[in-house]
């Protein structure tokens, strides 16, 4: 049988130093992250010469690609400056994608890595629960992998 290597896990840390070597801070409280990759598309619609009175086909071409990552979890009031100094500005990023082996840290499968700006940040305080946080990276340029050595 074989089953996917999915991550437990991921963190996400935004760079707050130049380096060398770069500074980046975890995001501390956001549990969950969503990575979306996005093409954006053209479309035209072509008929078939030898069938003029049938509709066209829809053919497709690329325009552009974009990403996003979204976090969501606790607020973690500690780090409400880190947040309010990235709002607005573009910043790097990594989502480090990791598997829960039994230690502190985890096994670390991955990483992405991009730069972006924090687009939005969320917060819902509650008297009850948990009182949760949710932020959106919107990203320029590639989002790019790199596996774990």
């Amino acid at each position: 049988m074989s089953l996917p290597n999915e991550p437990d896990f991921a963190l996400i840390k935004v760079q707050t130093a130049p380096g060398p070597p770069a500074v980046f801070t975890t995001l501390c409280g956001l549990e969950n992250a969503n990575v979306n990759e996005s093409v954006q598309t053209r479309e035209r619609y072509r008929r078939d010469c030898a069938k003029p009175n049938r509709p066209g086909q829809r053919k497709l071409s690329a325009t552009g690609s974009s990403w996003q990552v979204t976090g969501s979890g606790v607020i973690n009031i500690d780090q409400e400056d880190v947040l309010g100094d990235v709002k607005g500005v573009i910043q790097n990023y990594k989502i480090e994608c990791y598997k829960d082996d039994g230690t502190d840290a985890g096994d670390l499968l991955g990483t992405w890595a991009g730069s972006g700006m924090l687009t939005t940040r969320n917060r819902s305080i509650q008297i009850e629960g948990d009182s949760g946080l949710e932020v959106t990276i919107e990203g320029q340029d590639d989002l790019v992998w790199t596996p774990a050595a």
